[in-house]
């Protein structure tokens, strides 16, 4: 009886084995939290960017968009096979 008692409180709920896993994801959702907030930082900086800064913008849409200003030439060049396969 008093083996099972101490088998029960080592390996039970709520003993010292369940103890550590929660330690351990405890210790994995700060991390994964850190790794938010960050990339909340960067977006956040990011729209501030896109509100107030027209250079900003500007050079975004040409790149993401290929736009051009009056009487600019755009170059494109094709891509190499290397580049096409996958």
């Amino acid at each position: 009886m008093l083996a099972a008692l101490l088998l029960n409180c080592l390996y039970g709920r709520q003993g010292p084995q369940d103890l550590l896993n929660l330690r351990l994801h405890h210790v994995a959702l700060v991390k994964d939290l850190d790794q938010l907030s960050a990339d909340n930082a960067l977006l956040r900086e990011r729209v501030a960017k896109l509100r107030s800064d027209d250079a900003y913008l500007q050079r975004l849409i040409r790149q993401e968009f290929g736009y051009a200003r009056p009487n600019e030439f755009v170059y494109r060049f094709r891509a190499s096979k290397e580049q096409t396969k996958p």
